[in-house]
């Protein structure tokens, strides 16, 4: 998914000239450009000029901040989306408050400088034209320079890969380590691009959330070798003992889970192609052919139900081969028994369950008759609903509760799973059109869970740190979905226990180096950058 403009543009009043129909922008969820041939291509874009720019320049860096701030190369990100003229090769940021990207084009006072490219987005935009450019028109020159720029981003992104890691490293003084200290070298993951197939930029900001959960990479390796042994132990009433199975090998969109994983953590070599993983989960769910427009939330419940329908059926025919394999018709009831008792423990041990899977319990109290009712349900992600105005609520509350109109109702967690991912809810129908909710929601680096857990959920467990955002940025008509993840050393327990109620003010977030990523695009930025983002997935990791 691609932004329909860029984002320096959103403050300026701006209005399309085209001839066709207008409509408003959140109407239509397609990714698709209005194709036009800006007749300024010719003057406006100069290939050479912008080669030897980009050659002399810091890649993706605004030159007027950085000559106005005296930038150092830690605080380069600190600019929003640069755009690139193509007449000069000059790059100006987007930040609402400096503009340098639109102030380069209004000190030229010509139509020679009107063209530039996002570096986020890779689309086109004419200010003259006031209208954004298809980069597949007849005009060569836009096309070779796109290529181009998109090539040398690639280029540089593994150089940034290279100074994030040495960043993170800790100076030793000396040959030997400081007391009480370790030296970092290879504990952190690594933050590689990854290379977007045809607006698949919502697969990609999820996988760089997943890449960056170190409980998920540290149980792959338990699991993903065939032979893996696994223990399983029934509840005491079916009065069973434990089992220890030998798991076979992993189903193919697991192995290509895994095989992506462990590329994006190999040093070096970047960005990393999707392909393999991208095809399999696209046999497994046929909504994400075509590389249209998908969403994030979405894709991130069809991976892992997916993955976690493989792993259960690695399980149980575990299980089976534990009992020599038995069918329907050489079974006994008892071993029936047992290998429906193994079977419904053992599926819970997949990895999937293991750190995303928690539980809700819904409680209603009928105020009339206080019969009261609970429901249970699993859950990957919890959904939180924006509220814009004050009137849209007092009408959706209105429209709503009829059915429960004499009845109280409580949702609470009665299961934390390690990671527990919150899911903003951005879009949202508007009588026959969806909607998206751009206002910024603002949201925690230590996030307390205790207000919201049931009495089944003990005291420790309830501190969660933020290490993963996946932020949509523009309309429904053409938006762009990007990732910010923390690179952060492992956690270690402690020997106290975790999360004392008595502590739990003092605790703060786990030191690390936030990195924004754009499909290939990686660069380091600051803490406030990342509190102002437009978040739409929050990944959140239990403090131990």
């Amino acid at each position: 998914m691609r932004l329909k403009e860029p984002s320096s543009l959103k403050t300026a009043d701006m209005t399309k000239r085209s001839n066709k129909p207008k409509k408003p922008r959140d109407e239509d969820s397609s990714d698709e450009v209005n194709g036009l041939t800006c007749q300024h291509v010719s003057k406006a874009v100069e290939l050479s000029s912008v080669k030897k720019a980009v050659a002399s320049s810091l890649w993706s860096v605004c030159a007027d901040c950085l000559r106005e701030r005296d930038m150092i190369d830690t605080e380069q990100a600190d600019a929003h989306d640069i755009l690139v003229c193509l007449k000069c090769g000059f790059q100006g940021c987007s930040q609402s408050e400096s503009q340098h990207s639109v102030k380069h084009q209004q000190a030229h006072h010509s139509d020679s400088h009107c063209i530039s490219i996002s570096l986020s987005t890779w689309k086109a935009w004419c200010f003259e034209c006031n209208e954004e450019l298809s980069t597949h028109c007849n005009k060569k020159a836009l096309a070779q320079t796109l290529d181009f720029l998109q090539k040398h981003s690639a280029k540089s992104a593994t150089g940034t890969t290279s100074k994030i890691i040495k960043l993170l490293e800790e100076p030793a003084e000396s040959s030997e380590p400081q007391r009480g200290k370790s030296v970092v070298h290879s504990t952190f993951i690594p933050v590689k691009g990854i290379n977007n197939l045809g607006n698949t930029c919502f697969f990609n900001a999820v996988m760089q959330n997943l890449s960056q959960t170190h409980m998920l990479n540290d149980l792959i390796q338990e699991v993903k070798e065939k032979g893996h042994k696994l223990k399983i132990s029934p509840p005491p009433e079916t009065n069973l003992g434990p089992l220890t199975v030998t798991v076979p090998g992993p189903e193919p969109l697991t192995s290509a889970m895994f095989l992506f994983l462990y590329s994006m953590k190999e040093p070096g070599k970047g960005p990393v192609s999707p392909k393999i993983l991208f095809s399999q989960l696209c046999q497994k769910a046929p909504r994400f052919k075509g590389f249209q427009q998908q969403d994030s939330q979405e894709l991130l419940h069809y991976l892992l139900d997916s993955v976690r329908v493989e792993e259960s059926k690695r399980i149980k025919a575990a299980i089976l081969k534990a009992f020599n394999n038995p069918t329907e018709k050489t079974a006994d009831e008892e071993t029936k028994r047992q290998v429906k008792a193994y079977g419904k423990e053992g599926v819970k041990l997949n990895f999937v369950d293991r750190i995303f899977v928690g539980e809700l319990t819904n409680t209603i109290m009928c105020e009339e008759c206080e019969h009261i009712s609970t429901v249970k349900e699993a859950f990957i992600d919890i959904s939180l609903p924006i509220i814009e105005e004050r009137v849209s609520r007092y009408r959706h509350t209105n429209n709503k509760k009829a059915v429960y109109t004499s009845a109280r109702k409580q949702m609470l967690i009665s299961v934390l799973p390690p990671v527990v991912t919150l899911h903003l809810k951005r879009f949202h129908q508007a009588g026959m059109n969806l909607r998206k909710v751009n206002r910024h929601v603002d949201f925690p680096l230590i996030l307390d869970l205790t207000p919201f857990c049931s009495a089944s959920c003990s005291g420790d467990r309830v501190l969660y740190g933020l290490y993963g955002i996946v932020e949509h940025s523009g309309s429904m008509r053409g938006g762009h979905y990007t990732a910010y993840v923390k690179v952060r050393a492992p956690q270690r327990k402690s020997e106290q226990s975790r999360n004392h109620t008595g502590s739990r003010e003092a605790i703060s977030a786990p030191p690390g180096q936030w990195v924004y990523v754009s499909d290939t695009s990686v660069q380091t930025v600051p803490e406030s950058r990342v509190l102002n983002s437009q978040a739409y997935l929050l990944f959140y990791e239990e403090l131990l």
